[in-house]
């Protein structure tokens, strides 16, 4: 289902437009870093560490973080943050391309941050990962695992005013939904290759 060189091709296609010339700290970027045979091919996803003071603390994520002041792009952010995150290095021509800039909106601020993501494909190997201490742990997910529709399930988080329903993918003890699976989400409808809804799935739901 999945060719690199489709992958690429399809990427070329929803080409983003030209970044902004200027970064800062609301600018983020990830790196959906890809590994493994064509048949087989596996997604570096990471877990956050749990840590006061981060939106995202014990989350499911992919590498990547804000920009900083050495960074002369989002993809050099992309890059850094993924050899400080996993001990990756990722190159120009391992790149495949770019996916359209996604706008986030943290709740409880009035300020959005835009996040640009990035796919490399590192080869047929599954490459060693070492996480550094903002990781708490680190995986090689099958993408047959995260197209696979008996995957799909929902997160629940309960508000003071109503209880809000998110889509998600299990994947061991972990759920990834929120940011991440909208990435995912994105990549797949790019691609071609659409990720199962939770909602047109019988017998899964809430």
């Amino acid at each position: 289902m999945f060719r690199i060189r489709a992958i690429q091709n399809a990427l070329a296609q929803h080409a983003p437009a030209a970044g902004p010339s200027r970064l800062d700290r609301n600018r983020t970027a990830v790196a959906l870093v890809l590994a493994g045979v064509e048949a087989d091919l596996h997604l570096c996803v990471i877990r956050r560490a749990d840590r006061d003071g981060d939106p995202w603390s014990g989350d499911m994520a992919l590498p990547g973080g804000r920009a900083a002041p050495e960074d002369a792009s989002l993809q050099e952010t992309a890059e850094r943050e993924t050899r400080e995150e996993v001990g990756l290095v990722l190159t120009p021509a391992q790149r495949l391309g770019a996916l359209p800039e996604i706008s986030i909106l943290l709740r409880g601020r009035d300020r959005l941050l835009f996040l640009a993501p990035f796919v490399y494909y590192l080869g047929p190997s599954l490459a060693p990962l070492t996480p550094n201490n903002e990781v708490g742990a680190v995986y090689w997910i099958p993408l047959a695992h995260l197209w696979d529709e008996h995957n799909a399930t929902s997160l629940n988080l309960p508000t003071p005013d109503v209880s809000l329903w998110y889509p998600a993918i299990g994947y061991r003890q972990e759920v990834v939904w929120g940011i991440t699976h909208r990435v995912l989400m994105l990549f797949s409808d790019v691609i071609g290759h659409p990720l199962p809804h939770l909602e047109a799935i019988p017998g899964l739901g809430h």
